[in-house]
């Protein structure tokens, strides 16, 4: 009896030796970034741990997921600390304890600003976000009934896991929007005449052009009163979009572009929108200024003159753009 009891013991002994050494960190091991692609296997999964210098024994950390009941290693990035024990690394990868990245996407970045910033942080591919931002069938299966995304992915500061899906990123920054256009309240859509595509459409062209936030509902103002006079919108910031210029100078030339986002050549609409509006350029999209104004131009503090005849907007053009003393006095003042 005694001599069973030694051997159970010893037994019991060398097997936790042998566990503890098989779970323990190998000799020398540094923190690395770690990345479980979509769809690994967790042999693959081990295979590249075990590669990269992080667990001991692949076949350890198999059974080591496989004895958790509905175990599932998530996709993507891990941070993996020096010294980290094998049983660790599998509760990390169970949970889903990503890598996050806080990344916060400006009022009027375009789709293809925000897959590059979405690029630069880790986040998602730049190329597989653009990918989805037109790919009409899965922009309908989540309720865009647009040519892309452009528009319907709210601007704001999201918490984002690093190595992310491009198309699961786009939900929810659409959710976002969704929620967004829900607490302005859809009878203010309807109230407006307007279909919502056109509303986002047209809270871009504002977001675009007001950089005083005061002067958004007098920007919605004069593309209210183009609309209804048959007039075209004349708006430069569709011609960047048109020629993705998004900086730099515009020339006569590029006013001149045969593209159906140039609105100096084409009436009503662009296809899409050309930015992701905000709440307000929203809002002022929906209840503009009640104003008879037809024309703006940029001052040089990046506010605006608004005129109502092209008289008073050439001259208008002339002190602010081409800056000759012609006389012109500006003393408008806006509510």
């Amino acid at each position: 009896m005694k001599r069973t009891a030694l051997i159970i013991i010893t037994g019991t002994i060398g097997l936790s030796v042998l566990l503890f050494s098989l779970d323990s960190a190998p000799s020398g091991m540094n923190g690395a970034v770690f990345e479980v692609g979509e769809g690994w296997s967790l042999k693959t999964v081990a295979c590249e741990l075990h590669r990269a210098g992080l667990i001991k024994s692949r076949r350890f950390f198999v059974i080591m997921c496989s004895i958790r009941p509905a175990y599932v290693c998530k996709a993507g990035r891990y941070r993996i600390y020096g010294g980290m024990a094998t049983h660790e690394i599998v509760s990390m990868f169970g949970s889903g304890r990503q890598i996050t990245s806080r990344v916060t996407i400006p009022e009027g970045c375009n789709i293809y600003e925000i897959a590059q910033r979405l690029d630069d942080y880790r986040i998602t591919s730049a190329r597989e976000f653009i990918k989805f931002c037109n790919d009409r069938r899965f922009l309908t299966g989540i309720g865009i009934h647009s040519q892309s995304a452009e528009g319907y992915l709210f601007p704001d500061t999201y918490v984002f896991n690093e190595g992310m899906e491009a198309r699961n990123v786009i939900v929810i920054m659409h959710n976002r929007f969704r929620s967004v256009i829900k607490s302005i309240g859809h009878s203010a859509i309807s109230d407006s005449g307007m279909k919502l595509d056109d509303v986002v459409k047209l809270a871009s062209l504002i977001e675009e052009e007001a950089a005083v936030p005061a002067e958004r509902k007098y920007v919605s103002s004069v593309f209210h009163n183009r609309i209804k006079r048959g007039m075209r919108f004349d708006c430069d910031p569709t011609v960047r979009y048109a020629l993705k210029k998004f900086s730099g100078k515009l020339y006569l030339d590029d006013l001149k572009n045969d593209s159906p986002y140039n609105t100096y050549r084409y009436r009503g609409f662009p296809p899409t929108a050309i930015s992701c509006p905000g709440r307000d350029s929203i809002i002022a999209a929906l209840h503009p200024a009640d104003t008879d104004f037809l024309y703006f131009v940029a001052r040089n503090d990046r506010s605006h003159y608004f005129s109502v005849t092209l008289r008073e907007h050439n001259m208008a053009v002339s002190r602010y753009i081409k800056g000759i003393n012609n006389g012109f006095t500006d003393n408008q003042r806006l509510d």
